[in-house]
């Protein structure tokens, strides 16, 4: 699993952005109950996902509001 690229969540609108840390946060939530009953393969996936949300999160406060 490869984690994504700031550049490319720079594209992205600030509800895409928060829709995909919804979706992540959801996912690493059902990756820790597999970890736990002992059905995931790879962990690595989890650590993956986190880092993606952080990216998401600065990709989020980085932005400017816009002026009117």
């Amino acid at each position: 699993m490869k984690g994504l690229k700031f550049a490319e969540l720079a594209n992205l609108t600030e509800a895409q952005l928060k829709k995909q840390i919804g979706d992540n946060e959801a996912r690493i939530t059902a990756l820790r109950f597999q970890k736990t009953v002992g059905q995931l393969d790879n962990h690595a996936q989890i650590v993956t996902l986190k880092r993606d949300i952080a990216r998401m999160q600065t990709a989020l406060s980085t932005r400017k509001p816009e002026v009117k």
